[in-house]
């Protein structure tokens, strides 16, 4: 089962991975990576720690039964963070009863309580104490190596599983010009001496058909291992699958199990084939992987864009799949080129939000595209010219900022009224926006602010 979350900076990829435990118990192993960069550094003994504090709550749906898990994970350089050198990977296991779970999870930087992230999802969790043949969850890996003395030593316990070396790709993402998928499993309840047929199979989106990989195995006990490097030569970039099937020649078990991954190679974008149907681009798309938080902030972010029958559309729904293609055909009704692989106004649309989280950040808004330079600069995209002020006497720091092109030029006048970068639009020439012609004796003027005849403003 694979979730991801992002708030406020803080991103992180999680899957859960299903293995047998002990005592009738399922082994869930959590496996997290997350850009080192993500986090606030504080000088320490070491050099500079960065802290992660991760929550897990377990809710049985049927008898409310709850366990949880918490545990720190921390990160130490000899020097600042500041460019991204490595993502932080590692996993946790919670042994739980078979039964049907919500499942919560929350990270949060322990140096910036803002920093954080949240997921909630429902999973069923299987039993695997069964006399028929059964399979685990299948896990993505970004390495599986044969343990040794030097890398039993140099990798933590949490990376070694079987004798094997085995670091998790939880983002399940092939990237790079020459992808591999890289997979491992295991298998229970098998007749030893018996011979496995197995059967690899790459579908597309579409669930078309790209590669069968027949191969046979020995099975030496009771238990194995099963791992496998798939090559993904000649793939564009986008959503597919992996089907495992394995066929017990004794028992005459069949057991088959798949996995979602993604390829990311920038030398082959997404293949937007006109024989594709529209629930076929869908799920080529990103919105179809989003979480629920992803996609609810996704929408928030570009409700500045949308008019009033698509806010009512999306007050309405209650269903994540239908909130996924509702994002996908928002951005596919404002894409100027359909022909071309890449959405222009959705490219055009992330700078923005990127350039506000860059510049705009500040005490009060973390998310610099949440402000309201952010918004404009959203809705509207870059000014054609920006004029500053800064502190002065008698004078709180303003932005002036010119559209050409907008309504036959428009003006959006921002005062940092605190002085703490949080630029306040005060008023606009532009039709639908906050219009007050005496902004600057009210706002900027701070005599007349500190008199008590200027405005405050609380947000």
């Amino acid at each position: 089962m694979y979730v991801s979350a992002s708030s406020r900076n803080l991103n992180i990829a999680l899957d859960i991975v299903q293995f047998r435990g002990n005592d009738s118990l399922t082994e869930c192993r959590i496996v997290y990576s997350l850009p080192d960069t993500s986090l606030q550094y504080i000088p320490s003994l070491e050099g500079y720690t960065g802290s992660v504090y991760m929550k897990v709550l377990f809710v049985n749906i049927a008898n409310k039964d709850s366990v949880i898990e918490e545990w720190i994970v921390d990160n130490v350089s000899q020097y600042p963070v500041v460019m991204h050198e490595r993502n932080l990977i590692g996993g946790r296991s919670v042994y739980m009863k078979p039964g049907n779970y919500s499942i919560s999870i929350q990270a949060s930087d322990m140096h910036d309580s803002l920093v954080q992230s949240s997921v909630k999802i429902s999973l069923p969790i299987r039993g695997m104490n069964q006399k028929r043949m059964i399979m685990s969850d299948i896990m993505t890996a970004l390495q599986i190596d044969q343990l040794n003395d030097s890398t039993r030593t140099l990798w933590s316990n949490q990376l070694q599983r079987n004798g094997l070396l085995l670091i998790p790709n939880p983002s399940l993402e092939c990237i790079g010009t020459d992808p591999v998928l890289t997979l491992y499993s295991e298998l229970y309840s098998c007749s030893p001496g018996d011979s496995l047929s197995i059967q690899y199979t790459i579908k597309d989106a579409a669930q078309r058909v790209l590669a069968d990989i027949p191969m046979q195995k020995y099975v030496p006990a009771e238990a194995i291992v099963e791992t496998v490097t798939i090559p993904l030569l000649g793939l564009p970039s986008g959503v597919y699958s992996v089907h495992m099937t394995y066929h017990g020649m004794q028992k005459k078990d069949t057991v088959s199990t798949m996995k979602r991954f993604y390829i990311v190679n920038p030398e082959m974008p997404p293949e937007m084939a006109n024989t594709f149907s529209e629930d076929e681009l869908f799920q080529q798309s990103e919105f179809s992987t989003y979480s629920e938080h992803r996609i609810d902030e996704e929408y928030e972010k570009a409700k500045c864009l949308s008019n009033t029958q698509e806010q009512s559309l999306w007050s309405a729904l209650g269903d994540l799949t239908a909130k996924q293609k509702f994002m996908y055909r928002f951005w596919k009704e404002r894409d100027p080129n359909t022909d071309t692989p890449i959405n222009e106004k959705l490219e055009e649309f992330r700078k923005s939000v990127a350039y506000a989280n860059t510049y705009f950040s500040n005490p009060q808004f973390k998310e610099g595209w949440r402000s309201d330079r952010g918004r404009v600069m959203r809705k509207y995209g870059p000014p054609t010219q920006v004029d500053r002020k800064y502190m002065g006497n008698s004078v709180r720091p303003y932005e002036s900022w010119f559209y050409a092109e907008i309504q036959g030029g428009a003006y959006f006048h921002f005062v940092d009224v605190r002085d703490i970068n949080n630029h306040i639009l005060v008023h606009s020439t532009a039709i639908n926006e906050p219009r007050n012609d005496n902004w600057y004796n009210e706002y900027v003027n701070s005599d007349t602010f500190n008199s008590g005849s200027g405005r405050e403003f609380i947000r």
